[in-house]
């Protein structure tokens, strides 16, 4: 299954490739030397595992050391999960090490009290009791032929969880009666269409796929429909990254606040970080500007090969690790 998504994500990139107009910016405020750093071996929306087996959260490195085959799902007050290939699931919380064994690999979960809701690599999604090592629910849903690897999470509203799956769709959970409320669909294209981000701003619920964004609330349903390389949250923003070089800055309805264009930017990576806006085009330049895009500068930096991922104040990718702190767009 591995093979068949990386085949067919090489031929995407090469018909990409092919008729691709890169970014030149005018100016280039200087040249970045990065630091040394391991490979990406994988990440999600939650963290990233490095060859070594270091994890890195969104906030910085865990004090923790995967096996060679684990790759880390998620984690939080309530435990940390891992996982690798053949459906060994392990949860560590309390101290305590906890094997699991699920029918497919785990692309996704989260504990909310002794429950583990997932999402396997075959789009089933269910609830694992923790306390009675067990499958309290299972459920089966569209397989998806190939996804994003930027996997959202579960997340816990009150006492459902809303649950992201790989085809563009999330699933309300009722976590009491294990029952399925309701299910949304976020956009219903074919390729890369899982949801990449789901976020809770206020009383409203924010879903992501490569191509949509949908906001729900007791308003109703407000979409923003783009090609998207990135999406951040921050304190009420929503920051896209758009596929055409444009960076947008929405509110919690999708309204457009701001926006601002780099002709033919092809962004890899993006984080919003001591009010500064940083996105990092694949050809190597570091984009960093105010919030509202009325400052920026561009540095150079080198071109982006693989996977790349933010950890607190650093962007790391290609073995290299940059500090988002020595950049600053005054």
């Amino acid at each position: 299954m591995y093979s068949r998504f990386f085949l067919i994500g090489s031929i995407l990139l090469f018909i990409g490739c092919s008729s691709r107009q890169y970014y030149t910016p005018k100016n280039i405020a200087s040249s970045v030397s990065p630091l040394n750093s391991e490979e990406i071996a994988y990440f999600n929306r939650a963290g990233a595992t490095l060859d070594s087996g270091q994890v890195l959260v969104r906030n910085g490195a865990l004090k923790l050391k995967l096996k060679k085959g684990y790759k880390f799902i998620n984690g939080s007050s309530n435990g940390i999960i891992i996982s690798n290939k053949d459906g060994k699931c392990t949860v560590l919380r309390n101290g305590k090490t906890q094997a699991i064994e699920l029918p497919k690999e785990v692309v996704a979960g989260s504990i909310f009290g002794d429950k583990l809701v997932y999402v396997l690599r075959d789009n089933n999604y269910g609830i694992y009791d923790l306390a009675q090592n067990s499958i309290i629910f299972n459920d089966n849903s569209q397989r998806a032929l190939n996804v994003d690897i930027r996997i959202e999470n579960p997340i816990r509203v009150e006492n459902l969880a809303v649950v992201p799956l790989l085809n563009g769709k999330i699933v309300v959970l009722d976590l009491n009666s294990h029952k399925v409320i309701k299910d949304i669909l976020v956009s219903d294209d074919n390729i890369l269409n899982n949801i990449i981000l789901l976020k809770q701003v206020d009383n409203t619920l924010i879903a992501v796929t490569p191509h949509k964004i949908i906001a729900v609330s007791k308003n109703g349903r407000r979409e923003f429909t783009k090609e998207i390389s990135e999406v951040i949250v921050d304190n009420g923003s929503i920051f896209v990254f758009a596929k055409d070089g444009k960076i947008f800055r929405l509110d919690k309805n999708l309204t457009v606040q701001d926006e601002k264009k780099f002709r033919f930017a092809h962004f890899s990576v993006a984080t919003v970080y001591k009010d500064r806006v940083y996105a990092l085009d694949k050809q190597g330049y570091l984009i960093v500007s105010n919030k509202n895009f009325t400052k920026y500068k561009v540095y150079e930096v080198p071109e982006v090969d693989g996977f790349s991922f933010v950890s607190g104040r650093y962007i790391y990718y290609d073995g290299n690790k940059i500090d988002l702190d020595s950049l600053t767009y005054e």
